[in-house]
C-alpha cells in the first residue's frame, strides 16, 4: 500500500506531478527525483520437507566396486597368464598388485570419496 508519492525537479527542487515528463517549467532543465514510500506487512506460515534419495546407495556402490574388482582380477590374471613366468609367480604378482592398489586406494580414500560424490551429483539423485 503506497503512503506517499513525491516528485521534484532535480535542479531547482520545485514540486512536480509524478506523471510530469519533459523539462522543468521553472528552470527548463530535465531530470527529476521521485520518492515513493510504502508499507507492507505479511503474516504466514510455511513449512517444507525434503528427502534426498541418491541413486547410488552405499550398498550399490559396494556391489559395483566389488564387480569392478572381480573383473579387474580376471582381466589381470588373464594378462598375467601370458607372461613367461610360472603360474605361482604370476598369481603372486597379481596378489601384490592388488595389495598395492588397495593400499593406494586406502591412502587416497578422501579423494576417491570426493570422486564418488562428484559422480553422484553429476548423475543426480532424486529429491
Amino acid at each position: 500500500m503506497v503512503e506517499e508519492d513525491r516528485s521534484q525537479c532535480k535542479h531547482c527542487g520545485i514540486d512536480l506531478p509524478i506523471s510530469h515528463t519533459g523539462p522543468c517549467p521553472k528552470c527548463g532543465k530535465t531530470g527529476k527525483i521521485i520518492e515513493i514510500s510504502g508499507h507492507m506487512s505479511a503474516r504466514g506460515k510455511l513449512s517444507a520437507k525434503l528427502t534426498h534419495k541418491p541413486k547410488w546407495s552405499s550398498e550399490s556402490l559396494a556391489l559395483f566396486f566389488g564387480f569392478v574388482a572381480v573383473f579387474l582380477a580376471i582381466v589381470i590374471s588373464g594378462i598375467l597368464n601370458l607372461l613367461p613366468f610360472s603360474l605361482g609367480i604370476n598369481y603372486a604378482i597379481l596378489i601384490g598388485f592388488l595389495l598395492i592398489a588397495g593400499c593406494i586406494f586406502w591412502w587416497q580414500r578422501y579423494h576417491i570419496l570426493m570422486l564418488i560424490r562428484k559422480l553422484e551429483s553429476k548423475f543426480g539423485g532424486e529429491g
